[in-house]
């Protein structure tokens, strides 16, 4: 059995089950995230399931609130004090160890030692990353050090090379920049080099160009595409911009109020979309013609995230609904082709509750 570690000790009799990871780096299972308040509880992820192997770059898409971010923070474990893992397993493959993140300390070593160093994160704001008070230079090679044994000196050379690489203007005078600054792609761009300071296994971009312009955002997508084939490292690219997804992954999960809708390559999901939801995303993207742009929304309203709807979440704003089924029932994920599943009762598991 592979050894799992949990807290420092090794157990073997309370390991995690390996089976179904298939040479995947990361493989989450049924992870439910709610947080908790005075007004309820609110289900932020609620049963989502997915694996990226190395090398893989994996997107996850849906509308502001869908339960992306709370995902990636998931499997980082830095949740905001009222959120919790109250279910499900966060697997990673780390060398020879197979260890389950949602029972580890978020404070404890283990994590200490994995976040920054094995599975890294890109930040939507710049400014929320760095310390204001630290310059960038001191940051990198401070989390250099922290994770490698090296000299401050070759931590600083590491991270000018660093910096290089990540396409900073004279990276051996903006290392000593305070983040304030510098311009917005710079921060951009010294967060990066932050990120993969370590050349982590697993990079989580988390709206990593919502923040810039548009000429900046080309930039970063091709910054982390050469960068990605240069070392090798899987990518969660999190978005609500379908073209970023389009651009940069091999495979996509569409997320709706804190569930998996439609999971599949880019080529299935964009070019044979089968789940009204994501038909609808795909439909509400900006069409350019001569003199008028055409958009088509999605009908309705998310509903209030306190008050679910029962059955399938998105049954109150669907135009295939199915009346005495879509209100009464979730529906199960169902194979639609290799690798390609939507949960919706268009396309099964109708019949498991005749």
């Amino acid at each position: 059995m592979t050894e799992i570690q949990s807290g420092g000790t090794a157990i073997d009799e309370m390991a995690p089950s390996t089976e179904g990871m298939n040479g995947s780096l990361l493989s989450v299972r049924d992870l439910q995230t709610h947080f908790f308040s005075r007004e309820g509880v609110v289900k932020a992820v609620d049963g989502v399931s997915f694996d990226i192997k190395p090398g893989e770059i994996l997107g996850i898409a849906g509308e502001s609130g869908c339960g992306k971010s709370v995902t990636s923070q998931s499997i980082l474990r830095i949740l905001p004090k009222n959120g919790k893992i109250v279910g499900g397993e966060i697997l990673f493959q780390n060398e020879d160890q197979l260890i389950d993140l949602a029972t580890e300390d978020a404070d404890g070593r283990v994590l200490r030692d994995i976040r920054g160093k094995d599975i890294a994160m890109i930040f939507q704001e710049p400014m929320s990353a760095f310390s204001p008070v630290h310059t960038v230079g001191d940051q990198i090679i401070e989390t250099i050090r922290i994770h490698q044994e090296v000299s401050k000196e070759e931590a600083h050379d590491q991270a000018i090379e660093m910096l290089r690489r990540v396409g900073m203007p004279n990276p051996a005078r903006n290392i000593d920049e305070y983040t304030f600054n510098l311009s917005g792609g710079m921060r951009q761009r010294a967060m990066v080099a932050l990120s993969l300071s370590c050349r982590p296994k697993l990079l989580i971009a988390d709206e990593p160009t919502t923040a810039v312009d548009v000429t900046i955002q080309a930039q970063m997508l091709e910054l982390l595409r050469d960068i990605q084939a240069d070392l090798g490292m899987a990518i969660i690219m999190i978005t609500h911009d379908l073209g970023v997804i389009a651009e940069l992954t091999d495979r996509v999960m569409i997320m709706y109020l804190g569930k998996e809708v439609e999971h599949g390559t880019v080529e299935d999901v964009f070019h044979r979309p089968q789940h009204p939801y994501t038909r609808g995303l795909l439909a509400s993207i900006p069409k350019m013609e001569p003199g008028r742009v055409e958009i088509e929304p999605i009908e309705g309203v998310v509903p209030n995230p306190y008050a679910m709807p029962s059955g399938c979440k998105f049954h109150t704003r669907c135009p295939d609904f199915i009346e005495g089924v879509c209100e009464r029932h979730e529906p199960p994920l169902t194979a639609v082709g290799r690798g390609h599943e939507v949960s919706c009762f268009l396309y099964g598991g109708r019949e498991a509750l005749e």
